[in-house]
């Protein structure tokens, strides 16, 4: 970590999901200690869906990508944190040393570090992000990004996503082929596990968007960004390795 930046600003997003978005927020606050401090971005709910904690408001549905980005832009408009914490809301972790645990792994050339994910209904597709009950850092290409650690070198190289990734799908894959460019590593911990509700707006019907409409914008999206920038056979890469990892 860099010097005289000894903070992780911890980021939820909310879509009307109130419920679930307040027990993560209490899931972590009492346990900031003086290494993170937390930010909520209400992502264009309704009045009744938005959190009780609610510090920001996009005041309209800016997608997934739209409110990274935005967490992006704040992180960068401060010199007060070293490394940006972006959390779904549909996530149940055990607070008690989440942030901490993380942090202790993200030095030398690791710029991106990741909780394994217990996904509910089935287990997460990509088994990068399988708990593999590791002791050690697993070295992965690339993280799902429910909720990555990112340092701030990495956000000072990316500063925003592309506007084709709108919808949240292809940050991450995009994420991995940047550090692998500058010699980054990324690493996902087996002990500090995560439970992901997948996609739990859409599937509650609380969006504007139905799954099935979000899935095919997003995806088109995402193909077109990596085809228009030549990085589909490294995406597509990528992606057979996650999903056909086994750790030994």
């Amino acid at each position: 970590m860099s010097s005289g930046k000894n903070k992780t600003l911890v980021v939820i997003y909310n879509h009307n999901l109130p419920g679930m978005t307040d027990n993560l927020w209490e899931a972590l606050y009492p346990y900031r200690r003086d290494d993170y401090d937390m930010i909520l971005i209400d992502n264009g709910s309704k009045e009744d869906g938005k959190s009780k904690y609610t510090t920001h408001e996009t005041g309209q549905n800016t997608y997934f990508g739209g409110a990274l980005n935005i967490a992006l832009d704040y992180f960068l408009s401060s010199n007060n944190y070293d490394s940006l914490l972006s959390l779904n809301n549909d996530l149940v972790i055990q607070g008690d040393n989440f942030v901490r645990s993380l942090r202790k792994e993200l030095v030398g050339d690791y710029k991106i570090i990741s909780p394994c994910v217990l996904q509910n209904e089935s287990q997460c597709k990509w088994k990068y992000m399988h708990c593999w009950n590791s002791t050690k850092v697993r070295d992965v290409k690339w993280v799902d990004y429910q909720a990555p650690l990112l340092h701030r070198d990495f956000i000072e190289k990316v500063k925003q996503f592309p506007d084709e990734l709108i919808y949240g799908w292809g940050q991450d894959v995009l994420s991995g082929i940047i550090c692998e460019d500058n010699n980054w590593k990324v690493g996902v911990l087996d002990w500090c596990p995560l439970i992901h509700y997948s996609a739990h707006t859409y599937k509650q019907g609380k969006s504007d968007l139905n799954l099935t409409e979000y899935c095919q914008n997003a995806e088109q999206g995402m193909f077109g960004y990596f085809h228009s920038n030549n990085l589909m056979d490294r995406f597509n890469k990528f992606r057979e390795l996650s999903a056909g990892y086994s750790y030994e």
